[in-house]
């Protein structure tokens, strides 16, 4: 039930990265939903779960917005698989640390979709637009990621029934 949530999250920020951040007031600040999102899931779900959602999300998005089908799918599921992988090797998972986490997964998802661009010939833009982007991307979805971050992480986590752990034995 939770990961069905956590794709309807994802997909309603699909939708409005898609459309209302594109009208000119607002098209000067673009976050990333789905960066941002996927982080949040990786923090909450782990890799497995973040790597199919990344997939699934990336897929609907090229059909529906891009010109190669399998960019986004690719790039959503290698930073979601990242993050869910770094954030695994910490103990203490708070706020700081999810916000360096979507702050780097920002940067490669950029990065690595500029790379699989330029790789085909499809844009010419050079290292150093991309550069300026990426840095103000990164401001823009770590804004983005403590905004979202209480919410996200009460509807993601699994919630225990018990108070206190049941461990055998121990009377």
């Amino acid at each position: 039930m939770r990961t069905l949530l956590a794709f309807v999250c994802l997909w309603v920020g699909l939708i409005i990265q898609a459309t209302a951040f594109q009208i000119p007031p607002l098209s000067y600040v673009q976050p990333n939903f789905v960066v941002v999102i996927l982080v949040l899931i990786a923090l909450t779900r782990g890799p497995r779960t973040t790597l199919v959602l990344g997939v699934i999300v990336g897929l609907i998005q090229d059909i529906n917005y891009s010109s190669f089908i399998g960019l986004n799918a690719f790039a959503y599921a290698f930073v979601g698989y990242f993050a869910a992988a770094v954030l695994t090797q910490f103990i203490q998972r708070n706020i700081a640390v999810t916000f360096i986490v979507g702050a780097v997964c920002t940067f490669v998802y950029d990065w690595l979709t500029y790379g699989m661009t330029r790789l085909f010939g499809v844009t010419y833009f050079g290292w150093r637009g991309v550069m300026s982007l990426s840095l103000e991307q990164m401001m823009v979805n770590g804004i983005l990621l403590l905004i979202l971050y209480p919410l996200c992480v009460r509807w993601f986590t699994r919630r225990d029934g018990r108070r206190y752990s049941e461990t055998p034995g121990a009377e």
